[in-house]
């Protein structure tokens, strides 16, 4: 028992001394939850780059936004953009989430091609 405490309380100040952005922390830990691999994860959240559309992708990117505030944010940064991405429904939430990362990713192409004309 006191082994098991003495890890936990390492565990617990190794987290809070990392240097690590909490965002990347919180992407690593729905990376390893949902199987995917964390250069996947990372390319999909820094570049919107994906090779697959699996579900676990689709639940890593469920739990990015249920453990964030991250979807807030970006209605905020695109609220002055027509859109219908809150209307996207679906009882899997994983696809759900999915499809509104999606849909928000097209809006910020397109934000950001016409900012280069």
């Amino acid at each position: 028992m006191k082994l098991l405490l003495a890890a936990v309380l390492l565990l617990g100040v190794s987290v809070l001394c990392s240097k690590e952005p909490n965002e990347i922390k919180i992407a690593n830990e729905c990376a390893m939850d949902n199987h995917v691999h964390r250069k996947v994860a990372l390319d999909l959240i820094r570049n919107y780059h994906l090779k697959k559309k699996t579900h676990n992708i689709k639940c890593f990117v469920n739990c990015i936004f249920e453990r964030t505030h991250i979807l807030e944010k970006v209605k905020e940064k695109h609220a002055k953009e027509k859109h219908d991405c809150d209307s996207i429904e679906d009882a899997d939430k994983c696809v759900e989430s999915f499809e509104k990362f999606r849909c928000f990713v097209n809006i910020e192409m397109k934000v950001r091609r016409s900012k280069r004309f």
